[in-house]
């Protein structure tokens, strides 16, 4: 039998769980150190729980443990970057554990039902200005509190930058809808086509008094950025976020023979996959930076490579040539330097250094923007942006908070969806008449040493590509249970703690001493020496 474990040495990577056939040990998972991943999640997400309860087939409460990082978990498994893999132990031995498509597995399993309303429900209402991840996220913890929400969104259906702004080859509307359905199901109310600021169909005194007494202030930055070059009103000339969104709407442009795309990032990636899935006979990618920092993420720039887009890394653009009104070429300089002295963006073009692109769609994706000027009416700005006092989101007016790339600039969906989580915990603290005040999170060590050397290496799962799908037919098929079972053993539960559930069937086959990379464990050799007694059915001796 299992004489010892030595907590001091164990690191929690699963062994002695994963080689024991009679299911002796379990893991204690809820340790102070975080693993390198959960460190590395935006949300916070117990990524090293909810993956021990998958290698168990628990899969109901793995994905509670996921939904207390994310509300929609569907979402992020498609569209999240995952910094959690690059900083998974797994990295340094073979490949990181594909949590990216784990979380999608789950996601997808939450989308088959519909929550329940709380028992609680306030009086007080709440109003969300903005239908993107943010503002999805502030009415989903909104409405579990039983707060009476309203999403106010200016395009005709919710979803914001979720649904007009990323490809539906990465996201399908059926999920959108799946989780807007969930939003319905919980009591959030949405009302499209209705702009809130001044002159518009609201603003936000009027919210006020409508009854509101929080609004939460999430419009994201749904305008693309333009350069002062000649040539930039010809035809066929368009912005990533606006080709994006004529896609989504049923209002594509016919597609370009030839078509050149100006950006690095994934708005640009976006744009140049969507144009080779429209029929474009050549896409070109051209950026400002070199390959090794273009600042789209690597994965989406292998899709691109994989589907025919070429790159034309540090270039920068001139003008636009035109024939007849319609954009023909691009003409770029050689991009020489990115950064000043100082470490400003500032970058050189050499003039001497001329590349001709003929095209006759060309998109630039450099950049979001908007104008929050009438939407944050009263209410203080930081340059182009709102201005918040720290995690509790407030802005200078009364009773009105601002989540999202209109207080952060473009990030990613994972951090809209946190700003919105914190901004929905400050205003039910103010609906409820408590003070509200900025915290900082506890700071908490994360876990350094794992041994390594001795794990064995297991290939990583991948999802499975659809390279033939249209624009609308999602790109990937998520996992299936085997699948996810088998990419969850993969994970070495960083910070873990072993210990014996079942010692008592324990066999003394020394699988788990064996196996432990920390050599934490040790078996007694002697079980089969022990006496055993048996008894009568009167309880004497036999």
């Amino acid at each position: 039998m299992i004489r010892h474990i030595d907590s001091e040495k164990c690191t929690g990577c699963g062994q002695c769980f994963k080689s024991c056939s009679l299911d002796v040990f379990r893991l204690d998972t809820r340790q102070t150190e975080l693993s390198p991943c959960m460190a590395a999640c935006p949300a916070g997400t117990d990524i090293r729980t909810y993956n021990h309860l998958l290698q168990q087939n628990r899969l109901e409460e793995a994905l509670e443990v996921l939904k207390k990082g994310t509300p929609f978990p569907a979402l992020t498994g498609r569209v999240c970057f995952h910094p959690c893999e690059s900083k998974c132990t797994r990295a340094s031995m073979d490949e990181s554990v594909n949590i990216n498509a784990l979380e999608q597995f789950l996601g997808d399993l939450d989308l088959q039902e519909l929550p329940s309303r709380p028992a609680v429900r306030h009086l007080s209402r709440a109003a969300v200005v903005g239908s993107g991840p943010a503002g999805l996220a502030a009415a989903w913890y909104l409405a579990l509190e039983g707060w009476p929400v309203t999403v106010f969104e200016a395009l005709p259906k919710p979803g914001g930058m979720l649904r007009y702004g990323i490809p539906a080859y990465r996201l399908p509307d059926s999920v959108i809808d799946a989780h807007i359905r969930k939003l319905e199901a919980l009591g959030v109310e949405f009302c499209c086509n209705t702009r809130i600021g001044e002159g518009c169909n609201l603003n936000l005194a009027d919210l006020h008094d409508l009854g509101y007494r929080a609004v939460l202030l999430a419009p994201g930055l749904s305008a693309g950025k333009k350069l002062p070059l000649e040539g930039m009103e010809l035809e066929g000339v368009f912005t990533g976020v606006e080709f994006l969104r004529d896609l989504r709407t049923g209002n594509a442009p016919a597609a370009g023979r030839r078509v050149c795309v100006v950006g690095g990032g994934n708005v640009a990636i976006d744009a140049a996959i969507s144009a080779k899935m429209l029929g474009a006979e050549e896409v070109h990618m051209c950026c400002l930076e070199d390959r090794e920092h273009m600042p789209a993420f690597e994965h989406n720039i292998k899709d691109a490579l994989e589907r025919g887009v070429t790159l034309h890394p540090t270039l920068g653009p001139a003008r636009i040539e035109g024939k007849n009104g319609k954009a023909c070429a691009v003409e770029f300089h050689v991009c020489t330097s990115l950064f000043n002295a100082e470490g400003k963006f500032s970058p050189v073009l050499d003039e001497t250094q001329t590349v001709r692109i003929e095209a006759d769609q060309i998109i630039f994706a450099i950049g979001q923007t908007g104008d929050f000027a009438d939407i944050a009416s009263g209410v203080d700005m930081r340059g182009p942006r709102i201005l918040v006092s720290g995690s509790s989101m407030r802005t200078s007016r009364e009773a009105v908070f601002a989540a999202g790339d209109a207080v952060t600039g473009p990030a990613s969906v994972i951090q809209a969806i946190v700003g919105g989580r914190d901004a929905a915990h400050a205003m039910s603290r103010a609906l409820n008449g408590l003070l509200v005040e900025d915290e900082t999170p506890a700071s908490r060590p994360v876990v350094e040493h794992m041994p390594i050397d001795k794990l064995p290496h297991l290939p990583r799962n991948e999802r499975r590509a659809n390279m033939n799908g249209g624009l609308f037919d999602e790109a990937v098929a998520g996992f299936d249970q085997l699948d996810a079972q088998a990419e969850a053993m993969r994970c070495l539960t960083c910070g873990s703690k072993a210990s014996i559930r079942y010692g008592d069937d324990c066999m003394t086959c020394f699988s788990c001493e064996l196996h432990c990379p920390a050599d934490a464990i040790d078996v007694h050799p002697f079980k089969e020496r022990l006496p055993y007694t048996l008894y009568d059915g009167e309880g004497g001796r036999i």
